[in-house]
């Protein structure tokens, strides 16, 4: 079994990209069938287990993990095919989404384009059912394969199984911590159409040329990198909260007072506000305290300034919620794992 161990605890910092201090009782890879049986044995023993991709969607608030990090390392990407309507596509888990859409626009095959520096991992797609742009992951997804740690055996969910939903799926409800995706498989579409609903893409294109996959990847990726700091230089996790989707009559009303309040409509009866634009309203673009802070930029984005701790961002979080639940009566639901 493949393993990175510390003498001690292990340093969880580097390996989430929100950069808070944190450690853990130890660190394995995943990186092979014995590895997930070597999880499957840890787990049924009762041993604290938890399963990390790149640490983009999980943010180690509490300082001391008492557990074992098992970090999905499955590689490989596969061109299965095509059925004149579909391009079919196999990636393991511990792939780069990024690169991995970057594979496929090069390759030609369009679809995941608009999905483009979408920090993390590919088997982590699917649990938080990410989506940019007018595209969710569940516009392609044809299957995911799993190892089940309860049966120590694999199978496959159908994307129907999947229970896909805004920013969620069966992995983070019913199914959540009995399974380890281990990858998945891709059905993107022969006749490509651009999905352009959004402005910013669509003037990006049209001023880069031909609406190609390519050129739509490309004006994804200038529009990210300037709304969105590197976790590089800044710590952060992406978009903090999720855009909470209220009754068409609350949003109503909602619009009434405010009218210029940001909302889309979600279907049966809902619509969707925007996040950002809810915590923008309430002044708190640019607000600091104890090292974290709401992003200058864009105020849906939380970011480590350097000396930030995990006390530090639970204060921040509460107090952005708070705060839009005072002035809109709209509760905010933090997107990334706090763990």
């Amino acid at each position: 079994m493949s393993a990175l161990t510390a003498a001690h605890r292990v340093d969880l910092q580097p390996l989430h990209t929100f950069g808070l201090p944190a450690t853990a009782s130890d660190l394995r890879l995943l990186s092979s069938a014995e590895d997930l049986q070597a999880l499957a044995q840890a787990r049924q023993a009762g041993q604290p287990w938890l399963l990390l991709g790149e640490g983009s969607n999980t943010v180690f608030v509490n300082p001391q993990l008492n557990a074992t990090v098992w970090k999905v390392a499955l590689k490989g990407r596969q061109y299965l095919g095509c059925d004149s309507v579909h391009h079919h596509l196999r990636v393991q888990a511990g792939e780069n989404w990024h690169q991995t859409v970057e594979w496929t626009v090069a390759k030609g095959w369009g679809g995941l384009e608009n999905l483009a520096l979408i920090p993390g991992c590919v088997g982590a797609s699917p649990v938080q059912n990410i989506g940019a742009y007018g595209v969710e992951l569940k516009d392609r997804v044809s299957a995911v394969h799993v190892f089940d740690l309860d049966t120590a055996e694999t199978g496959v969910f159908s994307r129907d199984d999947c229970e896909f939903g805004y920013r969620d799926s069966i992995f983070k409800q019913s199914a959540m911590g009995r399974y380890v995706i281990t990858a998945v498989d891709f059905a993107l579409p022969v006749k490509w159409q651009a999905v352009l609903g959004y402005g910013d893409v669509a003037k990006g294109v049209e001023q880069l040329g031909a609406i190609t996959p390519m050129n739509v990847m490309k004006a994804v990726c200038s529009i990210r990198a300037q709304k969105l700091p590197d976790p590089v230089v800044l710590g952060n996790s992406g978009s903090f909260f999720k855009n909470p989707v209220v009754p068409s009559g609350q949003a109503q009303e909602l619009s009434a007072l405010f009218p210029a309040l940001v909302h889309y409509p979600a279907g049966h009866g809902l619509e969707k506000l925007a996040a950002g634009w809810l915590i923008d309203q309430c002044g708190l673009r640019g607000f600091e305290r104890a090292g974290v802070g709401v992003y200058q930029n864009q105020a849906l984005i939380l970011v480590n300034l350097g000396e930030g701790s995990g006390p530090a961002l639970k204060g921040l979080i509460e107090h952005v919620r708070a705060t839009v639940m005072a002035r809109f009566g709209v509760e905010l639901e933090p997107e990334p794992n706090l763990i």
